[in-house]
């Protein structure tokens, strides 16, 4: 089932052309559950959770999209910014993400940011819990991880180190774990600190929180030559080199 869900965000609105405040579009399709959200000029977030789930994504997108901006009233000329999740997650989900919010951008004449999304994941815990480790499914009994404290100035989850691949025996048992791995790696619920499930998903509100963030600082990137964030190659792309 589809459903809205409005949050108010901690951010100032991204500012437009000509200096008015536009909107922001936020999209998350880096697993399993799909989310988009819409970020409106009073930073107010809309979120609509999306019914296809991994690779149709890419069938659906485009409709969902619009059906965001019909029921909100707005126009695809009125979206200033596209916030995208780039990744480490599904390489076809990240591609189909991508491919729309690049193109989305480049028609609209929008500014492209992108998101952790690692970092999405840990934005949605709680502030009280300090500093909490992402992990997400990398395969072959590996984990994308890193960790990510609480800045009460930006109110935003920061980390200052990239996005590595680990074992499930590397991670420390000190620091709270959060991310879909958690479904999967289910023997680590029992020997790790874990937060609420409500938050393992990353979700296109926190990716829309963050990218404001990001424009706000001007930090945008090229449309043109903007790639997913894979960490590492495809399983069928190792197997093919020699």
């Amino acid at each position: 089932m589809r459903y809205f869900r409005s949050v108010n965000s901690v951010h100032q609105p991204p500012n437009g052309t000509n200096g008015e405040a536009g909107y922001l579009l936020a999209v998350e399709t880096s697993g399993m559950i799909g989310s988009i959200a819409l970020r409106s000029d009073d930073g107010e977030i809309i979120e609509l959770l999306l019914d296809s789930e991994g690779r149709r994504h890419a069938q659906t997108l485009v409709a969902d999209v619009q059906r965001l901006l019909c029921e909100q009233g707005v126009t695809p000329g009125e979206i200033h910014t596209v916030a995208v999740s780039i990744g480490p997650g599904s390489f076809t989900g990240l591609r189909v993400g991508l491919t729309f919010a690049k193109t989305f951008a480049w028609i609209n004449k929008a500014s492209l940011v992108t998101v952790d999304t690692l970092q999405a994941i840990a934005q949605q815990v709680p502030a009280d819990i300090p500093v909490v480790a992402a992990i997400s499914d990398a395969q072959r009994g590996e984990l994308f991880w890193n960790e990510y404290g609480f800045d009460p100035e930006s109110q935003l989850r920061c980390s200052n180190h990239p996005v590595t691949i680990i074992g499930p025996g590397q991670l420390s048992t000190s620091i709270p774990l959060s991310g879909p791995a958690l479904t999967k790696q289910v023997s680590l619920n029992d020997r790790f600190q874990v937060v609420d499930a409500r938050f393992w998903q990353p979700r296109a509100y926190t990716v829309a929180q963050i990218g404001a963030a990001q424009r706000l600082k001007d930090v945008v990137e090229n449309v043109n030559a903007l790639e997913p964030l894979y960490i590492r190659r495809s399983y069928a792309e190792e197997k093919r080199q020699p």
